[in-house]
């Protein structure tokens, strides 16, 4: 399969790196990322995107820490990166990976990020997408290295609709501390539950799940498109 791969952090951080390699083992990967931080960025487009004559001077090929993939830099948003590589690239993605991002897109979070608003984007130029994101505290990929494998081959069997992205939100834990994974949180500002016996059937908020140290995986909506 075609991958694409962008981030918000910027095409030089360790998060890309580690998601590309790992993307490699499922298919052919393209990274089309900013060529500097654009955490924040949300769905922004700069608004001279593609003035005429201009694509492709925002747009360079440029060397890549991980071999054996095509990779480009963006002077632009994550956003932007996503429109410009629909514009001048001719072989289209089978999906969009994002991430991975330094700190949870989580709660209210998803509004802002660009890790999630490249996603958004990606639907709306009608490819599916996954978001990755690790909590702030985390000192390392240990855990994102064990277990992101299993989560990508479970995703790609399940198909959503065309106004929905996978949103994946990995704790500050080790390998040896994580507790598993959830696979139906919710975008919620809850840290803690009300009472210690609260299941998770009940509370399905993916801060939660982060602080008790699960990886959360759960589904996001854009509103705005017709599945």
């Amino acid at each position: 399969m075609k991958i694409w791969v962008v981030n918000d952090d910027g095409i030089d951080y360790e998060g890309i790196k580690v998601l590309v390699r790992h993307a490699k083992k499922y298919g052919d990967v393209t990274v089309i990322a900013p060529a500097g931080q654009c955490s924040g960025m949300s769905q922004h487009i700069s608004m001279d995107l593609t003035e005429p004559g201009k694509e492709h001077e925002r747009m360079r090929k440029t060397d890549f820490a991980v071999e054996g993939v095509t990779a480009y830099a963006i002077d632009g948003t994550p956003t932007d990166c996503v429109i410009l590589a629909t514009v001048l690239l001719d072989e289209k993605p089978d999906i969009v990976f994002s991430g991975i991002n330094h700190g949870e897109n989580a709660g209210i979070d998803v509004l802002y990020s660009g890790t999630v608003g490249a996603c958004m984007e990606a639907l709306v130029q009608g490819y599916p997408a996954i978001a990755f994101s690790l909590k702030w505290e985390a000192t390392g990929y240990e855990l994102v290295d064990e277990t992101i494998d299993g989560i990508i081959e479970k995703l790609l069997t399940m198909k959503l609709p065309g106004n929905q992205i996978w949103n994946v939100n990995f704790p500050a834990h080790k390998p040896d501390t994580y507790k598993g994974i959830l696979w139906d949180r919710v975008p919620s500002q809850r840290r803690y539950r009300k009472t210690a016996a609260e299941t998770n059937d009940v509370d399905k908020a993916d801060r939660v799940a982060l602080d008790e140290g699960y990886i959360s995986v759960g589904i996001l909506t854009n509103m705005a498109l017709v599945p």
